[in-house]
């Protein structure tokens, strides 16, 4: 076998595409139900499919992962190391993916967007990075909101700039995070602004952009100065209204030109791509969900960033594809998660699923339709293509705060109820506590630093009154698991010793994944975000699509990577958990 072509498109659920009209996909001879990781989170499942392993060979177990020395969260999708003027990074996925193992058999590969790819790693072929990839402040997101208007609200996470009511004014852009007098402070370039009548005029860096009011603009370079060296980045603003002045600008991402950070492998081939298809977003999770939950964009400019960003991706796809002769081409999609989240129906049906599909979401499968039918249109007879996704999607009506009901049921002890990341526990008489969207912990002695517990015996009786909670007459949680039963590996050690499943409709709360504690344990989500996939694995099940016959009736989201490497004739390693569905 000379090619191998493998497609991800994040969030593709099976039963929506079972009620729509979708030719292209549903004339593929295999076409299944993928069985997703525990928890189904996008980290965890795209790692899963790249490694061909469970969690605990590559250490990816939630977004959020605690440190036991001091109960502090971690995103799990870089390890970073902050200097004085640049933050270094590693990838926090641990396993071996496919294409390293084709690299040692001679095998070239071309990586883009696939998540937990950041920094580019060296391979025998072209990587981009995707999800993990951060911004030049060294941020998964931080967009700047600038207006004439008090904005700044409590919950706001972007950078909000009040503004001067003149026709003309000098502001500025926020760069790099730089440690400055013990503090972290951002580097600044002025921004000059100049109202024209259906628009404006911004000076920046020497160079002047149009844009029209209600409008996007073209994607901006931005150029910081830190001491002797300079960082360059990419963004664009959407100017909302001139009077009063409202202009959003996106996150200042990494200059693929010109990287601050490895976005690419090799570096070159970040200009190799501006070149081809001009320059494009390049943070790991571009799609701003932030700006609009917090009210600074419309969903409507929310559907045209969206529409931006897929049409990049599809241009990425088309210059590799037409060069595409041997090895494996390995390509992911992924804003059709981030327009689930904020499309979802409130009008759902028992599972979770809408009564009506949302016609955003219906757009999207529909052209993702169109897009497989011009691929299978133009690939060769000796070109194997693999389309899965890694989970689906359900409702999300009502969040559940873990820590609250530790509180409730005594197993975690508090000297108050205020404060954020725990702070507010006392140590020495709690049992156990939670941190991310699916993980619990016991407060375990000699492991965690104030830990108090010598066995994991409360596990059992932490899990059993977990199955009993009812709410509205339905059961909160599908299942609960112990971590030490369900993964096995190298890094399982690092495992949660609970991961809860939660049943349609429940997710775990915001604020309990970062530690906060609620009055209330289960609050009514009110927020724009009303679709999510953080519960029971068997709720959200992915999808399996291939133009070849498979052999295996339900197949795993760990089969991806040995599949892949069957179809090169190369035998999977016994590392792996995953099978050949060949």
């Amino acid at each position: 076998m000379e090619k191998v072509l493998v497609i991800g498109i994040d969030a593709m659920d099976q039963r929506i595409i079972n009620r729509l009209d979708l030719p292209n996909l549903k004339s593929l001879q295999t076409r299944k139900k993928l069985e997703t990781t525990i928890p189904p989170e996008t980290p965890v499942a795209w790692s899963a499919a790249s490694t061909g392993t469970n969690p605990g060979k590559y250490g990816i177990f939630d977004f959020i992962n605690r440190n036991p020395k001091t109960y502090l969260p971690k995103l799990n999708l870089t390890n970073e190391k902050r200097g004085i003027i640049k933050t270094e990074y590693s990838c926090a996925m641990q396993g071996k993916p496919f294409w390293k193992i084709l690299n040692e058999k001679g095998i070239p590969s071309t990586v883009m967007r696939w998540p937990v790819t950041f920094p580019a790693e060296k391979i025998d072929g072209k990587m981009l990075s995707g999800l993990g990839v951060v911004d030049v402040k060294g941020m998964l997101n931080k967009y700047s909101y600038y207006s004439s208007e008090n904005e700044k609200n409590e919950e706001d996470t972007g950078n909000i700039i009040k503004i001067p009511e003149e026709k003309n004014f000098e502001t500025y852009v926020s760069g790099p995070l730089i440690m400055k007098s013990g503090a972290l402070k951002d580097v600044r370039t002025p921004l000059r602004v100049t109202i024209q009548e259906n628009g404006v005029n911004l000076n920046l860096n020497g160079k002047e952009y149009f844009v029209k009011e209600k409008s996007w603009s073209e994607m901006i370079s931005v150029k910081f100065k830190i001491y002797l060296m300079n960082v360059y980045g990419i963004f664009k603003v959407y100017l909302k209204s001139i009077k009063p002045f409202k202009m959003y600008m996106t996150s200042i991402q990494v200059d693929p030109t010109n990287q601050i950070y490895p976005i690419t492998y090799p570096k070159e081939y970040g200009k190799e791509l501006v070149e081809n298809i001009g320059l494009f977003y390049t943070l790991g999770m571009t799609e701003d969900t932030k700006a609009i939950t917090e009210n600074k964009i419309s969903y409507d400019v929310f559907l045209q960033q969206i529409n931006q960003i897929e049409n990049e991706r599809e241009k990425m796809f088309e210059y590799e594809f037409k060069k595409f002769n041997k090895g494996v081409f390995a390509f992911a999609f992924d804003a059709g998660d981030r327009l689930k989240h904020l499309f979802w129906s409130d009008k759902t049906d028992s599972e979770g699923m809408p009564i009506t599909i949302p016609e955003p979401i219906k757009r999207y499968y529909t052209q993702k339709d169109k897009f497989i039918g011009n691929v299978l249109s133009r690939i060769s007879e000796n070109t194997k293509l693999l389309i899965f996704s890694d989970h689906g999607f359900n409702s999300f009506k009502w969040q559940f705060n873990l820590n609250s009901w530790l509180v409730k049921e005594g197993f975690m002890k508090v000297n108050t109820r205020e404060g954020k990341l725990l702070q507010y526990v006392d140590w020495n008489k709690t049992q156990a506590y939670s941190l991310g969207f699916t993980s619990a912990y016991l407060n375990l002695k000699g492991r965690e630093s104030k830990g108090i517990l010598t066995n994991t015996n409360l596990v059992d009786e932490i899990i059993k009154k977990l199955r009993t909670i009812n709410h509205n007459g339905r059961k909160v949680f599908t299942n609960v698991y112990k971590g030490n039963e369900i993964y096995k590996g190298a890094y399982a050690e690092l495992a949660p010793d609970m991961i809860v499943g939660f049943s349609p409709e429940y997710r775990m709360s915001d604020k309990s994944a970062i530690g906060i504690l609620e009055n209330e344990i289960i609050n009514k989500n009110t927020s724009k975000w009303s679709g999510d996939h953080l519960i029971d694995r068997s709720h959200v099940p992915g999808v399996l699509f291939a133009n070849f016959k498979t052999s295996k009736e339900f197949p795993n989201i760990m089969d991806i990577a040995p599949t892949t490497l069957k179809l090169f004739n190369i035998n999977p390693p016994e590392h792996m958990d995953g099978e050949s569905l060949i």
